[in-house]
């Protein structure tokens, strides 16, 4: 009896990782190499292809030789670090996601308003780093992640505040943290933004919606990717027994699947279809399975 495989849509690169990834493309043909301090994007097999093409990654701007030309990540880059680049008469390709930029956009419009801000991420988080940036300094913009983080929070009687979120975390966290914010901010603006993005949304609401009809489920993508961890947050609060999330078929433990009679493979934004289409050719390598495409936005939960 073969085992049925759900394979989750979307699947492959978002609008903003592939608008990313065809910019680095396109510019190492005519620039010949680029600089980054930052990955393009959070996935390992994709950046290994991007070094081979001319991609230099270097850990500091001051590294990048004046006149060069440097790339921004799809997460963001600060003010600051476009100014340098300016005054080193770098090249600036800009792969900023353009839903980033938005917020971006609206940060600064906000805080120069002289609104308190409040973001909620991980503070660590490249988008998080960038977003600050664009926001007031430390006496007027906050990050917060869990409730712990919300309890420090000062007394803001009396002040205008809005919230933004950063576009990749788990949707049930975030709505968590936003209700957590109201009630201890009962005058925060009515015209706070969950920038949570849809191809976040769209990823994990099919793994919700699969999550009661089969028995494990595969998240492909890399460990340092924020959408990834996501997902797999995800799925291990749905109703599934089995979740693993693995960078490729190679670090897949073919003993998992030993008890299993159905699975589903959710990607990450940032993982390329080659990586899915490896993972697929190796499952049926190695055991009998049928290939499902499931999207929740066009169908019922199977």
């Amino acid at each position: 009896m073969s085992v049925i495989c759900y394979l989750l849509s979307p699947v492959g690169f978002c609008s903003g990782v592939a608008r990313a990834v065809d910019m680095a493309k396109q510019v190492l043909k005519f620039c010949g190499n680029v600089y980054i301090t930052e990955d393009i994007v959070h996935n390992k097999a994709l950046m290994r292809d991007m070094y081979g093409l001319g991609i230099i990654k270097v850990s500091a701007l001051e590294e990048v030789p004046d006149g060069a030309s440097v790339m921004f990540s799809a997460h963001g880059t600060t003010p600051e670090v476009f100014a340098r680049s300016e005054e080193k008469e770098l090249t600036i390709i800009d792969g900023t996601c353009p839903v980033v930029k938005a917020v971006q956009i609206a940060v600064k419009e906000q805080s120069k308003a002289g609104k308190k801000i409040i973001i909620i991420g991980n503070r660590t988080h490249p988008e998080i780093i960038a977003l600050k940036g664009y926001a007031g300094g430390p006496s007027s913009t906050f990050v917060v992640y869990d409730e712990g983080d919300c309890d420090l929070l000062p007394d803001f009687s009396g002040e205008e505040v809005m919230y933004f979120t950063q576009t990749t975390l788990d949707a049930q966290h975030v709505e968590r943290i936003i209700n957590l914010l109201k009630e201890k901010i009962p005058n925060i603006s009515r015209e706070s933004r969950n920038n949570t993005c849809y191809a976040t949304l769209d990823r994990q609401a099919a793994i919700r919606s699969v999550s009661e009809v089969v028995d494990f489920i595969i998240v492909l993508g890399s460990t340092y990717s924020a959408n990834a961890r996501a997902l797999e947050e995800a799925a291990k609060h749905s109703s599934v027994k089995k979740v693993v999330r693995i960078d490729s078929e190679q670090e897949l433990d073919l003993a998992m699947l030993s008890d299993v009679s159905s699975l589903a493979i959710a990607t990450a934004s940032s993982t390329p279809r080659s990586v899915v289409d490896n993972l697929v050719s190796f499952l049926d390598q190695n055991m009998e399975i049928e290939v499902r495409e499931f999207d929740p936005r066009l169908n019922s939960v199977p």
